[in-house]
């Protein structure tokens, strides 16, 4: 393995050589910021590539699965142009390694119960979480691409915005009238896409004053892309995040966030007022207490006596992937609900992989605050604060809606991979380090500058490939 930078182990190629990996490059690039936000349960948005959900027949894999296949088809292509074979290094390698030992584990045994082999549903999700991870951060290796990242995540919110309000205005599906995205994904990038235009009206750099005036032309179409999917945890999600950042921007930001807090509120209210009061209202609320429907919250909180009861008895390697969580009280007889997965992520662990994969999720929790809250305190820049702030409030949103759903899976998976490796690459640029496990978490934060424990190795332009 290698630390970043490793273009430097490669031949240098000829002219056209070199316009081969150029062009295997950008289309690896745009294949990537594809994989951000391609992939539906509702039909009809002329934005998704559907000619790609058969990338290769027989595999039954979604559209956003596919699109990361040719992603990592494209990565290794890049790599035998260029002849670098490095793999990257990351703080978060352990983590999805032990991640991806325990669904494995769960999915094996669960084949065993079942006495066939397949890829169930869940083992189909949520391995994708290790994945898509390790092959990201090889697309996205050097410390500069976070830029890049930063970019395509605000046009994925853009897109995905499209794709709400396209599909609510001229689909024929009737899902539809669920919400007109319904992927854990889809509802994460319009609440992030608010999120970040609140954020890029702190922001006071010159770099990206483009993108600030994009996301503020883009704003009330995000938001209205928000409302009419009917994403009850991200709309609930956006609100706590709004609400935190009053106390995450920092001092001399915080009158201004004030005002913006209260604007969010007015223009959320009209915004409601103007599109869909009643469905808002009566379809959005009032399904909260229906006790037939799945999405209901009645209903997911008479599952979680029942997904307690499933961890204590038992608590080593959980239930298995593939088979059905037994029901030691009985649900009513009109429920729409699942056996098979769980409406709340930090019991999905327990649940599912046991001890192992709980230890592995918390462990992939507390590393990513770690980084993220040093990254903050060591940041030098407007540019920084940008970055830093949108991780933090990415996480403020996957926190508070793996309380309420699956952000395991329905393509949240590649998502949680994509800021993992922003994470890093920020991480990187701003210490110069491959890891924080060596640095001292309350001294960095107290004196806002690296302390380490011991000697810690810094990124350099040496580096060891495994050819």
């Amino acid at each position: 393995m290698t630390d970043y930078g490793s273009y430097s182990t490669a031949v240098s190629p000829s002219k056209g050589k070199s316009l081969a990996i150029f062009s295997v490059r950008s289309i690896l690039l745009f294949f990537a910021w594809l994989c951000m936000w391609q992939g539906w349960h509702v039909g009809g948005s002329i934005f998704q590539l559907n000619f790609l959900w058969e990338f290769i027949p027989g595999l039954n894999l979604f559209l956003h699965e596919n699109i990361l296949l040719i992603t990592f088809l494209l990565l290794i292509l890049e790599r035998i142009l260029s002849g670098d074979f490095t793999l990257v290094r990351s703080y978060f390698s352990g983590p999805m390694i032990l991640i991806g030992i325990a669904l494995i584990i769960s999915w094996s045994m669960g084949m065993y119960m079942r006495q066939e082999f397949i890829l169930v549903y869940e083992a189909h999700e949520s391995i994708l979480i290790p994945i898509s991870f390790f092959i990201l951060i090889n697309v996205f290796r050097d410390p500069s691409d976070r830029k890049r990242l930063l970019v395509f995540f605000f046009f994925a919110t853009i897109m995905k915005a499209a794709d709400s309000i396209w599909i609510g205005f001229f689909s024929k599906d009737e899902q539809k009238g669920w919400g007109t995205v319904l992927f854990w994904r889809d509802g994460f990038l319009l609440c992030m896409g608010v999120v970040a235009t609140f954020i890029m009206a702190q922001y006071r750099g010159r770099t990206y004053r483009w993108l600030r005036n994009l996301m503020f032309l883009s704003g009330p179409l995000i938001m209205y892309g928000l409302i009419i999917s009917y994403r009850r945890t991200f709309i609930l999600a956006l609100a706590v995040s709004v609400f935190a950042m009053f106390f995450t921007v920092g001092r001399g930001k915080r009158k201004k966030q004030i005002w913006l807090f209260i604007t969010f509120l007015i223009g959320t209210a009209v915004c409601i007022l103007i599109t869909d009061p009643i469905g808002m209202i009566g379809r959005l609320f009032g399904a909260m207490l229906m006790p037939t429907e799945e999405g209901s919250s009645y209903i997911r909180l008479m599952e979680y006596p029942n997904i307690l009861q499933n961890i204590y008895h038992h608590p080593i390697f959980g239930i298995p992937i593939g088979t059905q969580w037994f029901q030691y009280y009985r649900m009513p007889i009109f429920a729409n609900y699942t056996t098979l997965g769980c409406h709340n992520s930090y019991l999905y662990w327990p649940l599912r992989t046991g001890i192992l994969g709980s230890f592995a999720f918390l462990w992939f929790l507390a590393r990513t605050w770690k980084a993220i809250l040093i990254n903050i305190r060591i940041q030098k820049t407007e540019e920084d604060f940008l970055m830093n702030q949108l991780l933090l409030h990415c996480m403020i949103v996957y926190n508070f809606a793996c309380f309420l759903g699956l952000m395991y899976a329905d393509a949240m998976n590649i998502m949680t991979a994509f800021i993992l490796v922003m994470i890093q690459l920020q991480m990187t640029h701003a210490s110069g380090l491959i890891s924080y496990r060596k640095v001292n978490f309350w001294q960095t934060i107290l004196q806002k500058k690296i302390v380490s424990r011991k000697p810690v190795m810094l990124v350099t332009s040496s580096v060891e490939a495994i050819t």
